[in-house]
């Protein structure tokens, strides 16, 4: 099932997701963020340093942004997209996300 994903977005069949290509992914499936967020996403998860997400690498992008959304909307009870958080809660759900 990641496979064809991760092959539906990878449009010019690198074998790898671009920036570009990761945002149209991100925002396909539902996850509205930027550009500036799907670069730092590739900086932090492209494990090669070629500036694109291998397969493996892809899924766990995945896997963070989904755990990190449903922790978000759990505390965003008037599901207006702005939460309040502690100091603490924020890192809780920064150390509770492992991808």
């Amino acid at each position: 099932q990641w496979k064809g994903v991760f092959d539906r977005y990878d449009r010019d069949r690198s074998g790898s997701i671009d920036q570009q290509e990761l945002c149209t992914a991100f925002n396909e499936m539902g996850f509205r963020v930027s550009m500036n967020f799907c670069s730092i996403v590739v900086t932090r998860f492209d494990r090669q340093g070629r500036h694109g997400l291998k397969l493996d690498d892809f899924i766990q992008a995945c896997v963070m942004l989904r755990c990190l959304t449903d922790a978000f909307k759990v505390r965003d009870q008037n599901l207006n997209g702005i939460i309040t958080v502690s100091y603490e809660d924020f890192m809780m759900m920064a150390i509770n996300n492992k991808p």
